[in-house]
């Protein structure tokens, strides 16, 4: 075996330009954008399985912002619906209302914040095991929000 075809270490040490990022521990910012770098996977094989990803479009921020908004508005329509002699069917958020007026919109607010998340986090795993994969429901809360909101402004222009 020839000596000239193992690089000596020396040799190693010189093609570095940049000292070591493994050194030193990793900073709590990077855990934030734009450390990560991952936002879907490399390879066309492996989106056909559940992954995880390290940042998100800003396009799924501003639907879960949307999802944010119109649960709240759907929460004040809700109200003045009620007000006009209207009554609630979730028998959960009419145990909140029946609690007062901000327990009902902090419920509403507390359950819909702690939800989206999991459904940001798993959105690329597939739903019972079909094809179906769970950030598709995002947009499909944020259509069916839409209908909501406009069927209690009917509602509410019609009575």
């Amino acid at each position: 075996m020839n000596d000239d075809s193992i690089p000596s270490p020396r040799a190693d040490d010189e093609k570095r330009s940049l000292p070591d990022r493994r050194r030193q521990p990793t900073s709590v910012w990077g855990a934030f954008p734009p450390a990560g770098k991952r936002i879907r996977n490399r390879r066309v094989e492996e989106h056909r399985r559940p992954y995880f990803v390290d940042r998100f479009t800003p396009s799924l921020l501003a639907v879960v912002l949307m999802l944010v908004a119109a649960s709240l508005v759907d929460a004040f329509l809700t109200i003045r619906l009620i007000d006009a002699g209207g009554s609630e069917i979730n028998p959960f958020m009419g145990h909140l209302l029946d609690r007062g007026m901000f327990t009902f919109l902090l419920g509403k607010y507390i359950l819909t914040v702690v939800g989206l998340p999991l459904l940001i986090i798993y959105k690329n795993h597939y739903l019972f095991g079909t094809r179906f994969r769970i950030g598709y429901l995002i947009p499909a809360l944020a259509a069916l929000y839409a209908a909501l909101i406009c069927y209690q402004l009917v509602l509410i222009f019609r009575y």
